[in-house]
């Protein structure tokens, strides 16, 4: 399969663009040659396109939300981001942009994309991919108790309560929605966990920049999860001592940034391996979970943070309910 028709999955199937729409990409070199393809594409079904590259405002990280940007933004129906994640541009662009882009819009959100995700996360038939999500998420809704193990040490659990599940299908085609593309994941907010969690695959924000997947494979983070209302992440030990200072640090930095704000299961059953960026990775069949922001209108959390740290555990056993649904790393057949 091509980037071409990857993007083209995106634009059409995903995203839906149709001839009215006024569309947004924002962009920066590294991400030009995926984010022209993407314009090519929209081209084709609607006149109506701004195409931005950050790079141009100036050195990164940029400290304010560019003007021009932001006022396409709002009057935009269907965006596109495809820029890298550059540490300190969360709050200052991508989470600003994010509100602009949903104002009466939709959004498509490609951080750190790359051709090998295209390739591998976007090139799949979405159908099948919604259907799978689906049918996880009539699984899932009633559940309440998750248990999670591995080789790796992981061996924790988690009860769902009151909290909700949500399903990310990768197809976005109503207004004031949004999600990361590749897609494919269902996931909640525990309302109690305890136990340990070994964080051996890939991690989010710019720590899939920063620290390459077999560093992390050789270098596994242990996580003791304290229970609580909310629950959170007590103590955090790795042998690698300046990826164990990031993680300290990046959960330190409010009091709700070392909360756990989601457990999830990718639903992407294209994707057969992790290629070490969190935004296909986390859609891999598998768990990940996440620590910080909740998403709280759609979980019903109750609390907020302006951080959200993913993580991916491979090979993980899982319990739902007392019901086998995962044996290292693979979905048990039949059981959705």
């Amino acid at each position: 399969m091509t980037v071409k028709k990857g993007c083209e999955v995106a634009v059409n199937t995903c995203m839906g663009v149709n001839p009215n729409d006024k569309a947004v990409i924002v962009a920066d070199s590294q991400s030009e040659n995926i984010a022209k393809k993407l314009k090519d594409t929209i081209l084709e079904i609607t006149p109506h396109l701004r195409y931005f590259n950050l790079d141009i405002y100036g050195k990164r990280p940029l400290e304010n939300f560019p003007k021009s940007i932001k006022k396409a933004a709002n009057d935009a129906t269907v965006t596109f981001w495809t820029a890298s994640a550059v540490e300190g541009e969360l709050e200052t662009i991508r989470g600003p942009f994010l509100k602009a882009a949903i104002y009466q819009g939709r959004h498509a959100h490609m951080v750190d994309i790359t051709e090998e995700i295209v390739k591998t996360g976007l090139t799949g038939d979405y159908n099948r991919v919604e259907k799978f999500t689906n049918d996880m998420y009539s699984f899932f809704k009633n559940k309440d108790e998750i248990k999670v193990t591995s080789d790796a040490g992981t061996d924790f659990t988690v009860n769902v309560g009151k909290y909700k599940w949500v399903a990310t299908t990768g197809i976005l085609h109503d207004n004031g929605s949004w999600n990361n593309l590749p897609d494919g994941m269902v996931y909640t907010v525990p309302q109690s966990a305890r136990g340990t969690a070994v964080i051996d695959g890939t991690i989010g924000d710019y720590f899939s920049n920063k620290y390459s997947l077999s560093r992390i494979e050789n270098n596994p983070i242990k996580i003791q999860i304290e229970d609580g209302r909310p629950p959170k992440a007590k103590k955090i030990e790795c042998d690698d001592e300046e990826l164990q200072s990031d993680i300290r640090e990046f959960l330190s930095r409010n009091k709700e940034s070392s909360y756990f704000g989601e457990i999830g299961f990718g639903t992407n059953l294209s994707v057969k391996k992790l290629v070490g960026s969190i935004y296909l990775d986390e859609k891999s069949p598998g768990v990940n979970i996440a620590f910080g922001h909740p998403n709280e209108d759609m979980t019903l959390a109750g609390w907020t943070c302006p951080e959200h740290l993913d993580m991916v555990m491979q090979n993980c056993d899982v319990w739902v309910d007392g019901e086998k649904l995962m044996e290292n790393g693979e979905y048990i057949d039949g059981i959705v």
